[in-house]
């Protein structure tokens, strides 16, 4: 609990403004946030007493909490009268969130002539500001290729970190899915004059001209179209953006931290001016190069062809029956590869909005199973309730006649308890230093200096050579252990044979880049553990550098490497400047069979079905009266709010591809009925040698169902060999996703496919009818 006392400029920087009450004034007054004031037991209105340690206190008033609340840490606020408070005064400074925050910093620092040593960030928003100076690109991408350390997963981060890579490089796909397609439309329009351009080319007029013409016919319709697309998208978007909170609110706070703010407004809703110039440059420039395509393609033709308007052959000497064929058959074959560049770019069309929809489906999927593994992990949101202790000794426990006591209560459900103790294995040089990459990993660690007074550091290399590295340890009950299964690496988890065979889990590290490595080590080995004795316990036995005696040594077989544990501390390595902590889980029987171990250090609850929240809250506040430093907190909201997220993201993600397969297959359907009516002359020539209408329509159908099945071959080459891997990299290493091996639902995949067939008939079948309706004399002289 830290005493505080701001002015009112810190306390709207900080958002902690009333809700309810005054600020404390007088000596003995104080006020607080919601959630420290319901650990603290106080259930009153303002103007009530509290009592904190040996004094009472007069609770003036509650505030919002802070914009970085934080589970582990409780401020109170009092006036400037409080007897006891220290003489250490802190000046904050917030600067122009719409400029760059490292610049003003350097030049307020000059400015005063400040040392920056003397300055600390808050990291947490200059992060999400993205107020961190960057480092420069040609820097990034020339230690990534050419330094030991460096590889390609080491730019890709890097530049995510430094310049958003990830929503630049999404404008840029969707900026060139826009190129593709304004590409093939108008391609398209411009064939439909090529006689008249043909004939301009003979009046004198050259390409240069024509390519002028065309490139700023482009200009003219981007002109409108563009500044209308942007007012249409934005205004769409603004109307449910609300709605996506949590598609674009970006989180940078776990979920447990972030939902214990309480009173906050939704997300602004604002206009991204980078992203419209960015597409509106790179649209502009590009159009340029279409233009000049275009007028590439049209050299290909001598100005006869061109004028006669008839591009559809290039007149070749070629056998094409030997012995007896379908002549529709091979009529179909000519008629479709006779031009493969258009062959190539149909069946992109047809390929790419599938391709989209099932990479978007693939990414949400993985997305699901990761969210909900996170949230019990990362976010330690397994339970709505969580019982800890305010307290970073060993010798503060929760009874085990209070976890019973909640196992029994009728308004909870699924009660996890949870075993606790700081525990130090050692490993030999040659197993520290299997791979001599991850020989640094603890560096960080080893020089922050909570770690190194309260610890004498995490990784320490002995007289010896060996190796001993602090380690979290964790006693699961069996539920517990089922449930961690979802995060194996490596091995198999049975409860049952960690119980006989005297076996446990251990946790991976991992390194910023999504890589996993445990020394070597895999299930089967064995390590050596110690933890200090529960009866002689004291702080500094956390160093492990007290005598043999004091501690328990034994050596255990590593049954199962995971990624993550389910339940963690939040105290003793888990702080600020570490999260997940390495960990070494067991069973709860297998704590107290082996180091004595009988009291709990933290347990998780959920309500039973139909208990109502506040009553679930109240009756265990008064379980948990008597124990001392025990604290509530209720992430009943967060779960909730967090789950809603994951729902808001899977249907935006999810309509984004739907979006773009529509558009898609309207371009699909333009591309292809251009295909078969440029064919019309050819058509009407086979009516009248004497095709009948149906054998018409079968030919026709058979070009369909060729397009259709062409087009599933590549996207399930594409998909499965190019993007899936692509995406497979994209989610292990740089988004480090925790789960990567769900796939897309086989109907889904199936429905792709079969739709694109049935696509691909209906976009021939339809200028095919239309041809069966006009005269063929009106056909063959077109």
């Amino acid at each position: 609990i830290t005493f505080i006392h701001a002015d009112e400029t810190y306390r709207q920087m900080a958002h902690r403004e009333l809700l309810e009450g005054t600020f404390p004034e007088k000596e003995n007054e104080i006020a607080a946030d919601g959630y420290v004031l319901s650990n603290l037991g106080f259930s009153g209105n303002p103007g009530d007493s509290l009592r904190i340690g040996e004094k009472d206190y007069v609770v003036t008033g509650v505030l919002k909490s802070e914009w970085a609340a934080s589970s582990s840490e409780m401020e109170v606020f009092v006036s400037d009268s409080f007897t006891g408070r220290g003489s250490q005064t802190f000046l904050y400074l917030k600067f122009d969130e719409d400029k760059k925050l490292y610049r003003q910093l350097d030049a307020f620092l000059q400015e005063h002539r400040i040392s920056s040593e003397a300055v600390v960030g808050n990291d947490e928003v200059t992060q999400y500001l993205g107020g961190e100076k960057p480092q420069n690109v040609y820097d990034t991408v020339k230690f990534g290729l050419t330094s030991e350390e460096g590889n390609f997963t080491y730019i890709v981060l890097q530049l995510q970190s430094d310049y958003n890579l990830a929503y630049y490089g999404m404008i840029l796909l969707l900026c060139l899915f826009s190129l593709f397609i304004v590409y093939s439309v108008f391609n398209i329009s411009v064939s439909k004059r090529t006689s008249e351009y043909a004939m301009l080319q003979t009046l004198g007029v050259s390409e240069q001209q024509i390519g002028g013409t065309l490139l700023l016919e482009l200009w003219m319709l981007f002109l409108v179209g563009y500044p209308l697309g942007c007012l249409l998208g934005n205004g769409m978007l603004s109307l449910v953006y609300q709605r996506f909170s949590g598609v674009f609110g970006e989180q940078v706070l776990s979920v447990a931290d972030q939902t214990l703010a309480e009173g906050s407004g939704g997300i602004q809703f604002y206009l991204s001016w980078d992203a419209m110039v960015f597409g509106f440059v790179f649209l502009l420039i590009s159009f340029a190069l279409i233009a000049f395509l275009v007028v590439r393609s049209m050299r290909k033709q001598s100005l006869k062809e061109g004028m006669s308007g008839d591009l559809s052959f290039t007149k070749r000497r070629k056998i094409y029956a030997l012995r007896h064929v379908n002549m529709a058959g091979v009529v179909v074959r000519k008629f479709m590869f006779a031009n493969r560049r258009k062959v190539v770019g149909i069946l992109l069309s047809l390929s790419i909005g599938g391709c989209i929809f099932l990479c978007t489906t693939y990414m949400v999927e993985n997305l699901k199973v990761h969210a909900e593994l996170s949230l019990k992990s990362d976010d330690g949101l397994s339970s709505e309730y969580r019982i800890g202790l305010k307290s970073n000794s060993l010798e503060d426990t929760i009874p085990e006649s209070v976890a019973d006591q909640i196992k029994s209560m009728p308004e909870t459900d699924q009660v996890y308890a949870t075993k606790y103790t700081l525990g130090e294995i050692q490993l030999t040089k040659g197993e520290f230093l299997a791979d001599e990459r991850w020989k640094d990993f603890f560096q960080y660690q080893n020089e922050e200096p909570y770690f190194i007074q309260r610890y004498a550091g995490i990784c320490n290399q002995q007289e010896d050579g060996t190796y001993r590295i602090k380690y979290d340890v964790y006693g699961y009950d069996d539920a517990m252990m089922e449930q961690l299964r979802d995060y194996v690496l490596e091995g198999e988890i049975l409860p049952e044979s960690i119980k006989k065979e005297n076996q446990v889990i251990v946790t991976a590290n991992m390194d910023g880049q999504g890589n996993y490595y445990f020394y070597g080590k895999k299930p089967g080995d064995t390590i050596t553990l110690r933890v200090p004795k529960p009866e002689a316990y004291t702080d500094d036995l956390l160093k492990f550098q007290s005598k043999e005696e004091n501690y328990i040594e034994k050596e255990f077989v590593i049954a199962a490497i995971v990624s993550r544990p389910l339940a963690q501390e939040q105290d003793f390595l888990n702080t600020e400047v570490w999260e997940n902590a390495q960990s070494i889980i067991t069973t709860n029987e297998k704590m107290k069979e082996n180091f004595g171990i009988t009291n709990y250090s933290f347990i998780h609850a959920s309500p039973a079905e139909g208990a109502e929240t506040a009553s679930v809250s109240n009756q265990l506040l008064q379980t948990i009266r008597d124990v001392p430093k025990a604290v509530l907190q209720d992430y009943t909201s967060a779960i909730e709010t967090q789950r809603n997220y994951l729902n808001q993201q899977q249907i935006f993600f999810s309509s984004i591809a739907v979006i773009l397969l529509i558009i898609s297959l309207f371009h699909i359907m333009n591309s292809m009925n251009h295909t078969i009516l440029a064919r019309r002359k050819e058509y009407g020539i086979m009516r009248a040698m004497g095709i009948t209408d149906s054998g018409f329509y079968k030919m026709i159908l058979q070009t369909g169902i060729l397009y259709g099945l062409l087009a599933d071959a590549l996207i399930f080459v594409c998909y499965h060999y190019i993007f899936r891997r692509v995406m497979d990299y994209y989610m292990a290493h740089v988004v480090q996703f925790l789960h990567v091996t769900s796939t897309v639902p086989n109907m889904v995949l199936a429905g792709i496919m079969v739709l694109n067939v049935v696509l691909a008939i209906v976009a021939v079948m339809i200028p095919a009818r239309k041809m069966i309706r006009e005269n063929i004399i009106s056909e063959i002289r077109r």
